[in-house]
């Protein structure tokens, strides 16, 4: 059962802009199945309900009960069960005493910036606390859901809903179904109540990734959405900060609110090692191009292609030639042990194959570092996010790269060659797709974006797709895929064009 735990309305809270009939009718159309007026230092009677209820036209199986939210010496704090209303302030003390069966849930306890101590989150005089609220930033609603995770103290979550557009979209969730105030406060007081929200933690080598997606879906199906990435070691730490520096200039010059986007950075800590980003609405370039007709897919293939040259256009300069050179010596040794110790029957090709890229990139590191700048590094179709500002209307369309860790300085040739290769083996099992979005279509949006003129570049892009198939390669067989037909296919497809390279 979902609850709208706390709102308020123009009838009785002067900070509220809202009408009780529009604010009941809008937590209806939310699909919440009650809502729980919980006024400033006033209770509604049972009367002004009823009269509510019939004002709103709601129907009987809709829940609206009243609470009230009172201040007290720690805070606002929201009384579920109380008898009367509260007008003045009053110590937590004495407002258990007053109502010993309400439950009493501390209000957006880490609003503004305040880090309550763990005496204060266990307070025994509590039942609870408002961990994610409408009134509480991403990074302070965070924090309450590691608190919570930490602690595991009783907690909900409550819009604080002032206007029509916040009310139902943070509400709770009931484990058994309440009829009256008193049943409520009875659910919370046996922690059979939570926060309504999803929480998916993926891990990796150095980084663990939590996405969280609070509340329902509101306006156009947005939702409050943060990605949380917890880096281990310092100098993984001080990789992510670059990347994350990156991310900030892209979305101060241009990348914020365009057709072509990045996540908002909502806060780096550098204590303990934790950025936080706003997540982001939409799905993966690889599950649209599964879904969409080929007209409507070409339009996302074109803009992902043109997003890439709005990046490279800015001309930006992320680290330095020397980094690169030496990280790219270092995967090079890497790939060629790799398929040394597992005794891969491609080692021949591979090690030919590497000495060639090797090779050339010591070259370009010669006499092409004037035209190195920054690449995103891992620019491929499950990086690429395709979402829409409003659901209904495609003009709305937008494209949002995600996940920076790779980025560095190298020629602009190296993120598309990377994409063209990644795309290919992405979807080598979907020849329909391969067929409808061809890599002649992708180098042409993105050179008329940039400027760019045959020749010269689509000879890089050749060779930096060769670059990429070593990477899949070894993937591959780090997955126990190293005698796979996918393998032989990226093996033989990169030793055609390395042919073609040195024809």
């Amino acid at each position: 059962m979902l609850l709208e735990m706390h709102c308020h309305t123009t009838a009785h809270s002067a900070c509220s802009v809202v009408d009780p009939v529009t604010m009941i009718r809008q937590i209806v159309k939310m699909h919440l199945q009650g809502a729980i007026l919980t006024e400033h230092r006033y209770l509604w009677s049972r009367q002004e309900i009823s009269e509510l209820r019939a004002k709103a036209e709601v129907s009987n199986n809709f829940l609206i009960l009243s609470a009230q939210e009172v201040e007290t010496d720690i805070g606002h704090v929201l009384v579920y069960g109380g008898t009367k209303s509260v007008e003045d302030i009053i110590p937590l003390k004495e407002l258990r005493k007053m109502f010993p069966e309400a439950a009493l849930v501390w209000a957006h306890p880490f609003r503004h910036g305040k880090t309550p101590s763990k005496d204060d989150l266990l307070n025994p005089l509590l039942d609870g606390l408002e961990i994610f609220s409408m009134n509480q930033n991403l990074n302070e609603n965070y924090l309450g859901l590691r608190q919570w995770h930490r602690y595991k103290f009783t907690a909900i979550s409550g819009s604080d809903a002032h206007e029509k557009a916040k009310a139902g979209v943070f509400p709770s969730q009931f484990d058994h179904p309440v009829e009256t105030i008193e049943d409520v406060a009875e659910e919370i007081k046996h922690a059979r109540c939570r926060p309504f929200f999803k929480e998916i933690p993926k891990s990796g080598a150095n980084t663990t990734v939590t996405e969280v997606t609070i509340g329902t879906k509101g306006a156009d199906e947005w939702r409050n959405r943060m990605i949380i990435r917890s880096v281990t070691g310092a100098k993984e730490w001080e990789k992510t900060k670059k990347s994350v520096e990156l991310i900030k200039t892209l979305y101060n010059n241009g990348f914020k609110d365009s057709v072509f986007r990045v996540p908002k950075i909502i806060e780096e800590n550098d204590r303990e090692k934790l950025i936080i980003e706003e997540g982001q609405r939409g799905k993966s370039l690889y599950d649209v191009l599964l879904s969409v007709s080929p007209a409507a897919g070409m339009k996302f293939f074109g803009l992902t292609a043109r997003w890439l040259a709005k990046l490279h256009g800015l001309k930006l300069e992320t680290g330095n030639p020397e980094a690169t050179a030496a990280s790219e010596t270092r995967r090079f040794d890497n790939y060629r042990k790799h398929f040394k110790e597992t005794k891969s029957p491609y080692l021949k090709e591979i090690t030919a194959l590497t000495g060639f890229v090797e090779n050339r990139e010591t070259e370009y590191f010669k006499t092409s570092k004037e035209s190195f700048i920054a690449n995103h590094g891992d620019y491929h179709p499950k990086n690429i996010i395709v979402g829409q500002d409003k659901t209904l209307d495609q003009e709305t369309a937008y494209i949002s790269v995600i996940d920076f860790g790779s980025s560095m300085i190298f020629l602009p040739a190296f993120d598309v060659g990377y994409f063209l290769s990644q795309f290919e083996n992405q979807f080598s099992g979907c020849p329909e797709v391969l067929k409808n979005y061809k890599e002649t279509d992708f180098i042409r949006a993105y050179m008329e974006e940039a400027g760019e003129r045959p020749g010269k570049f689509e000879e890089q892009v050749k060779f930096f797709r060769i670059r990429a198939n070593l990477s899949i390669a070894s993937f591959l067989v780090g997955v126990g895929k190293g005698e796979s037909a996918e393998i032989e296919r990226i093996i033989r497809k990169s030793l055609e064009l390395m042919k073609e390279l040195e024809d």
